[in-house]
């Protein structure tokens, strides 16, 4: 699952193969992280890693800082992660205006 992709783009009647990818790195790891879990439910570490073809470590940080902003929560017992009701907040938020 990458959220980057190429495309072509035409210019000056050629065309020039480009990378379409989200300038801030950072950014495109931590909603790839949030949109596995709201399509897959509570994933462990190595799920959410495998599946975003990022390191454990890599994953590991993203989920952290996801946590201390409260939108994931880790499951005491299975050690899984899951968004909480934070991130519903936001559409709700979003519709009130």
């Amino acid at each position: 699952m990458s959220v980057m992709r190429d495309y072509v783009q035409k210019q000056s009647g050629t065309e020039v193969r480009m990378e379409n990818r989200n300038p801030i790195q950072v950014a495109d790891r931590l909603f790839g992280t949030v949109e596995f879990l709201a399509d897959n439910g509570p994933s462990s570490l190595m799920e959410i890693a495998r599946a975003l073809d990022l390191n454990k470590s890599t994953e590991h940080r993203i989920l952290r800082s996801l946590t201390y902003l409260g939108y994931v929560r880790q499951d005491e017992e299975s050690g899984k992660y899951m968004l909480t009701s934070k991130i519903e907040g936001i559409q709700v938020s979003k519709n009130r205006k």
